[in-house]
């Protein structure tokens, strides 16, 4: 009886150990990760230890990875406006102004017989008007023109000795001036639509001059007029407004003469006038090219990677409870 009671006791008991570990077992019976060793955890990741050391758990960290941006902008060339720049190539140019001829001198010949010898005297001039038509071939910072410049100014009054006598006489006509010019101008880039330039040429002149009456004591003489042409030159500084890519508008200054001559009854003195004009040039070349500012699309954002599976690996079975029966 005492031994049927033994064997009950050990049974209950043993059944009684086997219900504890199953609860045991329900209990942490919880999901693990891929069993790692503790030098393969990431960095920032927590890790759950089983009792041999190897990680059976692991958890992100809780700091988000930083984000990085994989798009870099690029450009080429510049960002900046480009600057303003006219076409190239041919051109038509018209100015329009006033030229005020400095004094000229002159001295009598072949008078003698009339009274008047070694005369010596100046033409003094008004401000007359002034026009020019050019056709040029720019090349960028240089170009180059073919022009037609006329002149024509009156001439306002006769001073001349004679016999010792300083003479002031009022005179009538006028002096005209015919030019046929093969200039050079550098125009002066400052990025912007003003460009100053300048410039200068040379080539033919074609004077008339006026006649010229001399009158002393009773006597008088009257001087034949003149049409010759002469080795002539001209120089230019101005400034010009780009109103278009093919047309702009300047304001220039002058300065032109004219070599000096003999006429029938006057040797005559160089001739040089001083003037303003404003104008118009027409360009028939293509606008210089501008540069481009290109700026690539962006790059496209990486696909993002798959997070990788979990792999469970299940929890090792209890060894069983020896030594209870």
């Amino acid at each position: 009886m005492s031994k049927v009671l033994t064997m009950n006791s050990r049974i209950s008991f043993v059944a009684l150990a086997a219900a504890a570990a199953g609860a045991v077992g329900t209990v942490f019976a919880i999901p693990a990760r891929a069993a790692e060793p503790a030098s393969a955890v990431a960095p920032g990741a927590a890790a759950l230890l089983a009792p041999g050391g190897t990680a059976i758990a692991l958890s992100p960290s809780a700091e988000p990875a930083a984000k990085t941006d994989t798009t870099v902008a690029q450009s080429y060339g510049t960002s900046e406006a480009p600057v303003y720049q006219q076409a190239t190539g041919w051109y038509l140019g018209l100015g329009l102004g006033a030229a005020w001829p400095s004094d000229t001198g002159f001295r009598t010949r072949n008078l003698d017989n009339r009274g008047f010898e070694n005369v010596n005297g100046d033409l003094s001039f008004g401000g007359g008007f002034s026009g020019d038509l050019a056709v040029g071939y720019d090349f960028g910072a240089f170009r180059t023109e073919l022009s037609y410049v006329y002149t024509s100014s009156s001439v306002n009054e006769v001073s001349f000795s004679a016999d010792g006598n300083t003479y002031d006489v009022g005179a009538s006509g006028s002096i005209n001036k015919n030019d046929i010019f093969a200039s050079g101008y550098w125009d002066i880039s400052t990025g912007s639509r003003w460009t100053p330039y300048i410039g200068g040429g040379l080539g033919y002149t074609n004077l008339s001059t006026p006649r010229i009456r001399i009158s002393d004591n009773g006597q008088s003489a009257s001087t034949g007029s003149a049409n010759v042409g002469l080795f002539g030159w001209q120089a230019k500084l101005g400034v010009s407004y780009g109103v278009s890519e093919v047309s702009d508008v300047y304001l220039e200054g002058t300065y032109s003469g004219a070599s000096g001559f003999d006429g029938d009854d006057v040797r005559y003195d160089s001739y040089n006038d001083f003037g303003a004009k404003l104008g118009f040039r027409y360009r028939f070349g293509q606008p210089a090219p501008q540069p481009v500012v290109v700026t690539p699309a962006p790059a496209p954002e990486p696909a993002p990677q798959p997070a990788p599976e979990p792999f469970v690996q299940p929890i090792p079975q209890a060894e069983p409870i020896r030594g209870l029966w």
